[in-house]
């Protein structure tokens, strides 16, 4: 029952990732999962698991050929990441260490296809790790991509030099004005630890501007969830490359 309270809450926390922005390609998505479980009793007899997932996105369908490669030469980079964990190991180096540990630990990453424009795609890379305690970890990294070469992309290579500056400054009174705060208000009210805005460099590229987010624990405690606002284009087109 424990097990699946927690799957509940971190499907819940992360609703925000299937409302994704496709729509510049005809795209048609199916996801695939490889395990990898070992469970040995510890020294006391009670069963103590490890289980290692991965759900990783396969694209039946697209107008773009260049994409489909593109996400499939990742994908299979990240397979072979994946390939190299290993449960029945981290299992028994576990029980080495600590002989009384019991329950289930789970490392659960789904690979998701979130975002496309014309000319770059985004995958969300969504993370549960539940190792004991009070409640699991979750979190979502973003990757942006060109599609004709698969190149991943930073933010120098979308923006002109010098920036940064502009760009929190902008996003800062944006992310305000969203929340209905004045100038002067501190975040606090909306549950920042403290007033001094960040601005995440976790981001998606979307067709409608650039969504920022933030893991529990980053700005605001862990029952505050994920935090996420959408930058629109039209506020910093001045600061962006012309080829963006």
């Amino acid at each position: 029952m424990k097990n699946i309270l927690l799957v509940t809450l971190i499907l819940s926390n992360f609703t925000f990732a299937t409302e994704n922005y496709l729509g510049t390609y005809s795209t048609q998505v199916k996801e695939k999962e490889l395990k990898d479980k070992y469970c040995k009793n510890n020294h006391k007899g009670d069963e103590f698991c490890m289980e290692y997932t991965l759900t990783y996105p396969i694209i039946t369908k697209s107008k773009s050929s260049e994409l489909i490669n593109a996400i499939n030469d990742i994908v299979k980079n990240k397979i072979e990441v994946f390939k190299k964990l290993n449960a029945k190991n981290k299992v028994l180096t576990l029980l080495s260490d600590e002989p009384d540990l019991t329950w289930s630990w789970e490392d659960k990453t789904r690979i998701k296809l979130y975002s496309t424009t014309q000319t770059t795609f985004t995958l969300a890379i969504i993370n549960y790790n539940y190792s004991g305690g009070a409640h699991a970890n979750r979190t979502v990294e973003y990757e942006n991509y060109r599609i004709h070469d698969g190149q991943e992309l930073e933010m120098k290579d979308i923006f002109k030099d010098g920036y940064m500056e502009k760009l929190t400054r902008t996003a800062n009174r944006f992310y305000r004005e969203s929340n209905k705060l004045l100038a002067h208000d501190s975040l606090t009210k909306i549950g920042w630890y403290g007033d001094n805005f960040i601005l995440s460099d976790n981001y998606a590229i979307t067709n409608k501007g650039l969504e920022f987010l933030y893991n529990p624990y980053e700005i605001k405690p862990h029952i505050a969830g994920i935090t996420t606002f959408l930058l629109p284009y039209e506020r910093i087109t001045s600061i962006m490359k012309s080829d963006k």
